[in-house]
């Protein structure tokens, strides 16, 4: 299935970061990766079809950029589905009004399933046969 969307994935381990970009690829979705929050923001500054982000929040750099308050500044509109660990402290405030959180598992079902509802969600009017 040829996709019109386009996701920037990230993930702090690069094999997990490959096994992903693999799925989704296989889901027919052009899929970029990032390791850190600095290349996350580069991304964003210079391509402008992004039209889902998958942010692990434990990637380099997160903090240090305020990489979720430049989101909620330059792409507020981008949805963001936060794929992390759940944090023992309650984690960051995501200030991403778009932000949808599945915390990580082996089951990559479960992420394919949240990138459909979301792109579904979030972009009705490209729906190609009903599916993103």
């Amino acid at each position: 299935m040829e996709s019109s969307f386009s996701i920037l994935l990230t993930d702090r381990n690069r094999h997990v970061r490959e096994l992903l970009r693999r799925e989704l690829s296989g889901e027919g979705y052009r899929v970029e990766t990032a390791r850190d929050g600095r290349e996350v923001l580069g991304f964003l500054y210079h391509v402008a079809t992004v039209d889902l982000l998958i942010l692990d929040l434990e990637i380099p750099y997160v903090a240090e950029v305020g990489l979720l308050r430049k989101l909620g500044q330059l792409r507020p509109e981008l949805p963001v589905i936060i794929h992390s660990f759940s944090p023992e402290d309650g984690g960051p405030s995501i200030s991403v009004p778009t932000a949808a959180f599945l915390e990580k598992s082996e089951n990559t079902d479960r992420l394919k399933t949240m990138v459909r509802e979301v792109l579904a969600k979030t972009y009705p009017d490209r729906l190609e046969g009903g599916r993103p």
